[in-house]
């Protein structure tokens, strides 16, 4: 049984319970034999005979060709091992598989539902011959997961070591074991996050000290990445690991670029804070979510008729930094703020619209300022420009920009340059206000309450799709940037919140939302009374994503909206856990 606690990406941490047993999640099984005692604080055990431990012991009954008999508290059942140079073939007829069961590149008849109902673990065959194949093992590895969904655990044996342990919780894998470790160990390695090393002198030649090391090492590593998982930071925690190995670049870029969708689905909307540091910063699935919601959903306040570009800035969210209070006070010193739309120019998002700075990621990433951009930046923002100009049209395009200004302004058309140097010089400054005052009849002001209106109508299209803009109809923003409330007829129906990034509905915002069938949870006819877990969903729409607002109903009868902590996808394959976090629910 498991009981998910945290996710991040496809990684998860939890408790799997069987029978008296209660093991953490990631989890690490130590071979226990008679030359090789395990760790103390070892909770799961890997052998091929019975074992007389108090601990869960995962009993590998060998192959069909000379099966075991041996039974344990989970047993994996006896397997066809071939190398994959061979391809696939055919199983030959056996006893029926329960407990643990390994699965060979290719073998689908496992994946029957007849099959599936006793499977606790898929043990994925062949695994250590996937060190020379990245791709093939991030290939693998999705193939998995999609097709024994999420009730399931799967166990990555023979490959892992403290280096590698954060990709593969990443990718996927749930269980792991020690035999690599035992391995470098009798090879007299010392295993690290950062490589192989030699022992020391008062190690050298003992192979109980080296893997001793060896151990405490594992677990250490084990301890952070599940710290990770449960922050939400494991995929910076991956880019950091990863550059110590080309395998796992080469492993991490695969899944980036050929398995975006999948990725996509598992992430969250909202999260910590974090560094894009790397190149693959830049293909981090969050990241590329948000420039495609840009591109795809995204539209401009109808009323702006300028665009202002403007660098971004150290602090977040931008407009909260001491340059950017300097730009927004010479924007309002021209006398037409409510005609100018700002849009920030940065790596890795491209660009970022003034109304949505305050959504993940646009407020959590921080990047190493060097005035240099990357030919991959360069790129990503040329590109997105381009689209969101194609899209999004104005009467006058002014660039007040620093070190990105040559190449923006190289595929700009008719644009007024208001910077020359340092953008927060008084000169500079200045010349902002007059240029943004000169080109814009001053009798063609727009009200501050329909351009508020018109900017959390954006969000509402961004955050919802384009169904969003039910949401805004017939409403008024009250309070103060960055906690705005949208009221409607003296009823409040949402709020911007800094926290989350986000607009948050109230239940009368959810009754909008449902009207166009967007970001619903489907249920039973009954009322929640604390949170809906996941064995009472019975659809929900495909767009859901952990950390989305959601809005849980009974057909068209809206019963309650909250966070979801699973995407659509999990919710409703799983019979276990949290769906949705309630914020607002019907009295009864």
């Amino acid at each position: 049984m498991l009981d998910i606690g945290k996710r991040c990406a496809l990684a998860r941490s939890g408790i799997w319970s069987s029978d008296d047993h209660q093991i953490r999640l990631p989890a690490i099984a130590f071979v226990h034999n008679d030359r090789i005692s395990t760790p103390e604080s070892a909770e799961l055990l890997l052998s091929k005979n019975k074992v007389n431990s108090s601990k869960l012991t995962l009993i590998d009954r060998g192959s069909v060709f000379l099966p075991s008999d041996e039974r344990g508290d989970i047993t994996i059942s006896p397997d066809l091992p071939y190398p994959l140079s061979l391809g696939e073939m055919e199983y030959p007829e056996g006893e029926e598989k329960t407990g643990a069961v390994v699965v060979q590149k290719g073998d689908d008849n496992v994946f029957q539902e007849s099959s599936r109902k006793e499977i606790q673990i898929y043990v994925m065959g062949n695994a250590i011959e996937f060190i020379r194949h990245p791709k093939e093992f991030v290939d693998e590895v999705v193939r998995l997961r999609q097709a024994i969904g999420y009730g399931s655990m799967i166990y990555l044996p023979g490959i892992v070591d403290p280096s590698n342990l954060a990709i593969l919780c990443y990718c996927g894998g749930d269980i792991f074991d020690s035999t690599r470790i035992i391995w470098e160990s009798r090879s007299g390695h010392v295993v690290s996050p950062e490589g192989r090393w030699p022992p020391s002198d008062s190690e050298a030649g003992s192979f109980t000290k080296i893997l001793n090391k060896n151990y405490a090492a594992m677990q250490d590593e084990l301890y952070k990445t599940t710290h990770h998982i449960r922050n939400g930071s494991l995929r910076e925690f991956v880019e950091k690991r990863a550059v110590h190995d080309p395998w796992m670049i080469a492993a991490l870029r695969h899944f980036d670029l050929v398995h975006y969708d999948h990725q996509e689905l598992h992430f969250s909307v909202t999260g910590p804070n974090f560094h894009a540091n790397t190149k693959e910063s830049l293909h981090r699935p969050d990241v590329v979510r948000y420039r495609k919601r840009i591109r795809e959903r995204y539209r401009k306040p109808p009323s702006a008729k300028m665009l202002l570009l403007l660098p971004c800035s150290a602090k977040k969210p931008y407009s909260m930094s001491r340059s950017h209070s300097l730009f927004r006070r010479a924007v309002k010193d021209s006398g037409v703020q409510h005609l100018v739309h700002e849009v920030m120019v940065t790596s890795p998002l491209g660009i970022v619209p003034r109304e949505l700075e305050l959504f993940f990621p646009a407020q959590n990433y921080d990047i190493p300022v060097t005035g240099h951009w990357s030919k991959d930046e360069i790129s990503i923002v040329q590109e997105d420009l381009l689209n969101f100009l194609g899209k999004n049209a104005y009467e006058h395009v002014v660039a007040h920009l620093g070190s990105e200004k040559d190449f923006v302004c190289d595929i700009l058309d008719d644009h007024y340059s208001t910077s020359n140097g340092n953008p927060t010089s008084a000169k500079n400054l200045s010349g902002l206000t007059e240029t943004l005052s000169s080109l814009t009849n001053q009798n063609s002001k727009v009200p501050r309450g329909q351009r508020l209106s018109e900017d959390m109508t954006s969000r509402c299209v961004y955050q919802f799709g384009n169904g969003g803009e039910v949401l805004m109809e017939s409403v008024e923003i009250k309070g103060r940037y960055p906690n705005l409330k949208i009221f409607s007829n003296g009823i409040q129906i949402g709020m911007l919140v800094q926290e989350r990034g986000m607009i948050s509905l109230t239940l009368d915002g959810a009754e909008r939302i449902s009207q166009k069938d967007l970001y619903c949870v489907q249920i039973d006819d009954f009322q929640p009374e604390g949170n809906l877990f996941a064995v009472g969903v019975e659809g929900a729409d495909e767009e859901l994503r952990t950390g989305d607002d959601a809005v849980i109903r009974y057909e068209k009868d809206v019963r309650a909206v909250g966070s979801a902590v699973m995407n659509w996808k999990e919710m409703t394959e799983s019979h276990r856990g949290e769906a949705v976090r309630i914020r607002h629910r019907k009295k009864a």
